[in-house]
């Protein structure tokens, strides 16, 4: 009982980030013509991001993909007006495929990847999104 209690109280002491990585996306997406998913999420401290995006079908003349504040989200996919201030190292614009790890700063973050070249056809992408991936 008083090492679960010395573990426990050890646990409590560091933060979750420093040994756990958080595998927050690992599908497909089906995304219809001129439409997009979404997720947000929020970082308490800065940390590795790493966004794996590959084609399954119709997605051979690209999809965009970003990393954005999430207050920015409807501005940065053109909902409404405003400022649109992304990861610049996370923007993929008509991309078939992309693979990218980086730090992204403590903050409530969208990620979102949108069917922007596809006039009639859905697109369907395989997304793998993992947060602190080096742990």
């Amino acid at each position: 009982m008083k090492v679960r209690t010395l573990v426990l109280a050890a646990c409590m002491m560091v933060p979750a980030s420093a040994f756990a990585e958080a595998e927050l996306i690992n599908e497909e997406r089906v995304i219809p013509a001129h439409d997009m998913h979404s997720t947000s999420f929020t970082l308490q401290d800065a940390l590795p991001v790493h966004i794996n995006m590959t084609p399954v079908q119709n997605a051979d003349k690209g999809v965009t993909l970003r990393i954005v504040p999430a207050e920015d989200l409807d501005a940065c996919t053109g909902k409404s007006q405003g400022r649109c201030r992304s990861r610049g190292d996370f923007d993929g614009f008509a991309v078939r495929s992309f693979k990218h790890t980086g730090m992204i700063p403590p903050g409530r973050w969208t990620f979102y990847v949108a069917n922007t070249e596809n006039i009639m056809n859905r697109a369907t992408v395989h997304v793998h999104l993992v947060i602190n991936p080096d742990n």
